[in-house]
């Protein structure tokens, strides 16, 4: 006890100093990744970590190159005026955040317009493909509501009978021995084509026949009963149609669509018929809708959609796991013949996220994109007149040491993405840039209340609807801009059929002179 009262402050200085100084060499030369130890690290902080404050703004080199975009020039950024600097990132920053497109772009796009201006006489469809984060309907439910708000329609659109995650706008039960085959992942070796259609998946009620010879002294009942949506927006409640997407059945089948108990349609589907729709037309919503299918062998069920007779049909179409690079596997033919059926006038393709992890080098992103443009072609090809919007993937989080930090190689994936669309004569859509651009999404994660899930790439049900907010002001930017092209382009007409008018009355006046 005595000998600690005899301890001198200056002791415990250098004591603390000591300390201070071994865990600055410590820093100085532990390295950044961590010391891997088998399959664990062991992680310290380093210098920079421990002093250097994070920098929330563009570095000046990153600073010169987007404001050579704007400027056209070598000028030397310190010679500008700051207002003007902070004037051009701005306009970058809303440029990069708008609906980026070629003149071919514009024109698919005004030709979309054009459609909605008409919804109120005919269906316009919006088919939303994406990955797991359009899942449950995010993302599409939002959008699909507005665009119903302003341009009429109702009802939910496609989905299959068993859904991979439920959607709230979609409220089904079905009977125990229907099973789903996907066309991309793991697919179900027994099945020898690629004809799943449009929404990448069939289902069916027997299995898939190995033969051409069917038992037809077993017959198979598989029913589907739909209700309506207990909790979803107001207008997915509402709808006046019932469409049934199929082929391929090795055998005949009856079939049978009820309303509130009440039959509505019912018939035979032969045996080898190519693609068809049954369809079934109701005065009001029914409470309850039962389909069932009876015979030897099962259809391939592509879709059920559910719609109104005008007005806004968006598809949510979340293809799990996907990057994207799926659709030219598929039978084009089977294709052709469902989007001719459907006859999109828009179509949304959201993906990027799932190839991000596997980008390890320059190569493999601008590989991944020319990939990746060769679905969008295909996609044009069977869809000559639906516009294309390719949104790429918003900031995702790998964790280096303390920090969660962007994917190395996002960018690049994001700008083949961009390439890809606009020399298709797609329109591209920023969501990176939208989300804040690098190291974003941890804000995103950690906002109250939080726009992203701890895995720090997918949004949650919140950040879904901000990101489908975002979207959906700058199609409605887009779509006053052509209102506006429209009405200018209108009011000179009709002031350059004036001029004629006066220029003839003026001429028939100097004839009577």
């Amino acid at each position: 006890m005595e000998n600690n009262k005899n301890i001198s402050p200056l002791i415990t200085l250098i004591s603390l100093l000591g300390v201070m100084g071994l865990l600055c060499l410590i820093m100085f030369f532990f390295p950044a990744k961590g010391i891997q130890i088998g399959s664990s690290s062991m992680q310290f902080p380093t210098i920079n970590d421990f002093f250097v404050p994070d920098l929330e703004e563009d570095s000046l080199s990153k600073m010169e190159n987007d404001l050579a975009e704007l400027f056209d020039s070598t000028i030397v950024v310190s010679q500008i005026d700051s207002t003007v600097i902070q004037y051009k990132l701005d306009s970058l920053k809303r440029f990069r955040q708008s609906l980026q497109l070629n003149d071919k772009g514009k024109s698919d796009m005004h030709r979309f317009f054009a459609a909605l201006d008409n919804a109120k006489k005919k269906k316009v469809r919006i088919m939303h493909y994406g990955d797991s984060q359009i899942e449950a309907d995010r993302i599409t439910s939002y959008l699909r509501n507005e665009l119903q708000k302003k341009f009429g329609g109702y009802g939910t659109g496609l989905f299959p009978i068993i859904q991979v995650a439920p959607k709230m706008s979609v409220n089904t039960e079905y009977s125990d021995n229907w099973k789903r085959y996907p066309g991309f992942g793991r697919k179900d070796s027994t099945v020898k084509h690629m004809k799943y259609g449009a929404l990448m998946a069939f289902c069916r009620y027997t299995p898939i026949p190995q033969t051409n010879i069917i038992n037809d002294s077993i017959m198979i009942e598989g029913w589907l009963k739909i209700r309506k949506p207990r909790a979803s927006y107001g207008r997915t409640k509402t709808y006046s149609q019932l469409k049934i997407f199929l082929s391929n059945s090795h055998a005949n089948i009856r079939y049978k669509i009820s309303a509130d108990g009440v039959d509505v349609v019912k018939g035979i589907i032969s045996a080898n018929t190519p693609f068809q729709t049954l369809k079934a037309n109701f005065a009001t919503t029914p409470e309850e809708i039962i389909v069932t299918f009876n015979g030897n062998d099962s259809p391939d069920i592509y879709g059920i959609s559910l719609e109104g007779n005008t007005g806004i049909v968006m598809d949510n179409i979340p293809l799990r796991g996907s990057s994207g690079t799926i659709f030219t596997k598929q039978d084009a033919t089977l294709l052709s013949n469902m989007y001719a059926n459907l006859s999109p006038k828009l179509i949304l393709m959201e993906f990027g996220g799932n190839t991000i992890p596997y980008i390890k080098t320059d190569k493999a992103a601008i590989d991944y994109g020319r990939w990746f443009k060769s679905q969008i072609n295909f996609m044009k090809k069977r869809n000559p007149n639906a516009a294309i919007i390719v949104i790429g993937p918003g900031d995702m989080s790998i964790k280096e040491g303390t920090e969660f930090i962007t994917y190395p190689h996002l960018e690049n994936v994001r700008d083949a993405m961009k390439d890809a669309a606009i020399s298709s004569g797609c329109v591209f859509w920023d969501m990176y840039e939208v989300m804040g651009g690098k190291n974003s999404m941890p804000k995103w994660v950690n906002a109250e209340p939080s726009l992203a899930s701890s895995d720090y790439i997918h949004f949650s049900p919140k950040g879904a609807k901000k990101i489908a907010e975002e979207f959906n002001v700058k199609l409605f930017e887009m779509y006053n801009e052509y209102k506006g092209i429209k009405t200018k382009s209108q009011k000179s007409k009709v002031d350059s059929s004036q001029s004629s008018v006066n220029s003839l009355q003026i001429k028939n006046k100097n004839v009577e002179l």
